[in-house]
């Protein structure tokens, strides 16, 4: 078992359950326990491996809630993991996307779970056989259908079950619709500002919503990375944050508003007053007072409060889609934006916001006076 100690557990159907555990310095990741109690070895070693190539705890968590439903539905099916089939796998497809076990989908009837949720959980299981693969368990070889392809010398191992472009090993169901980003009205992101009652909760939502930053990467901001004459906040990925909080790998200067930093200052000689931290958003309140806020144990409490007061959902990661997507609209150029949000290609920021609705179309069309011009034609 990779893991130093165990707390907090969290249940799946038929016994399997994923349990957070932390690890040296503070450090936290994930692990499965069988109906039994017990660590489920073969994942244990896989998300270890996820660890040791320094992914994400939120990325090691999804993973193992995704492990953990798939061998669930193979102890229902009654096939232990490394006798699974290819039919095997098409059984576990057609489960996910049933509402309920007992229930036949009928052509045009809403599946229980997106194609986006399905090729997610497929791409964790198709991880979890390539890293057996290469320990020299035999199945996940089976499991990979050596061929020749157009993109890479082995076809997925749903090749011929659902229709996708293989691309090496990855798995896909279909090709999921491309979906935009959800984001917020102005109305409403000041809604959820001006709900705040405290310093500390006002300074985050308007630092999510003036920098584009993700909540983790706040949540690891410490105080040497302010720099309030310059009304500027450098973004920087550490491994080695107290909470567990990781903001990927990208980093850079983001910039703030006047009014944030008047906040900021307000925030460190009333509530923060004489506490002794690196972090800049810490426990006041609640839990460990002075240690650094987490997601789960702070945040999404705030979050859940403010919604309740607002009158509508929303989650900090739109914070960040309303800011990269209004900067693009006011036409800040597009590798600027890519900078700010800090991705490490402007392909990916193109492929996640470069996608105009239709009221997008309609100004583009009036700002080129081509309506009129149409209308003229009558």
């Amino acid at each position: 078992m990779h893991v130093a100690s165990v707390s907090e557990s969290l249940s799946l159907k038929r016994g399997y359950r994923v349990r957070e555990v932390c690890l040296v310095a503070g450090r936290v990741s994930w692990t499965v326990l069988g109906p039994d109690g017990g660590v489920v070895e073969p994942v244990d070693r896989y998300l270890g491996f996820l660890i040791s190539l320094e992914r994400s705890p939120n990325t090691v968590r999804a993973y193992a809630f995704d492990l953990a439903g798939y061998f669930g539905f193979l102890a229902g099916a009654g096939v232990g993991w490394d006798q699974v089939t290819v039919e095997t796998l098409a059984e576990f497809v057609a489960a996910l996307r049933r509402p309920a076990a007992n229930v036949v989908m009928l052509d045009g009837a809403r599946p229980a779970r997106s194609i986006s949720t399905v090729n997610r959980k497929l791409a964790a299981i198709a991880s979890f056989y390539d890293y057996q693969e290469r320990n020299g368990v035999a199945v996940a070889g089976m499991m990979l259908a050596r061929g020749r392809s157009g993109y890479g010398s082995y076809k997925p191992f749903l090749h011929g079950i659902a229709r996708s472009r293989p691309r090496g090993r990855v798995v896909r169901l279909a090709e999921a619709p491309k979906r935009l980003p959800k984001t917020l009205t102005l109305a409403q992101v000041r809604a959820v500002i001006f709900a705040q009652t405290r310093c500390r909760n006002e300074l985050l939502f308007r630092w999510l919503f003036e920098t584009g930053a993700r909540v983790g990467q706040l949540l690891g901001l410490r105080h040497e990375d302010v720099f309030s004459q310059e009304r500027r906040i450098y973004i920087k990925p550490r491994d080695d944050n107290a909470n567990g909080m990781r903001g990927k790998r990208g980093e850079g200067s983001v910039f703030v508003t006047k009014e944030s930093v008047r906040l900021y200052a307000d925030y460190m000689h009333g509530e923060y007053g004489a506490l002794d931290s690196d972090y800049v958003f810490v426990n006041l309140w609640g839990g460990q007072v002075g240690s650094p806020m987490t997601y789960h144990g702070g945040v999404r409490e705030v979050i859940d409060w403010t919604a309740r007061r607002v009158g509508f959902h929303f989650t900090a990661h739109m914070f960040r889609h309303t800011f990269a997507t209004l900067a693009l609209r006011e036409g800040v150029p597009l590798e600027v934006v890519s900078r700010l949000v800090t991705h490490r290609s402007s392909a990916t920021t193109s492929d996640i916001y470069a996608h105009p609705d239709a009221e997008d179309l309609r100004a583009e069309l009036e700002r080129a006076g081509l309506l009129d011009k149409l209308e003229h034609l009558a």
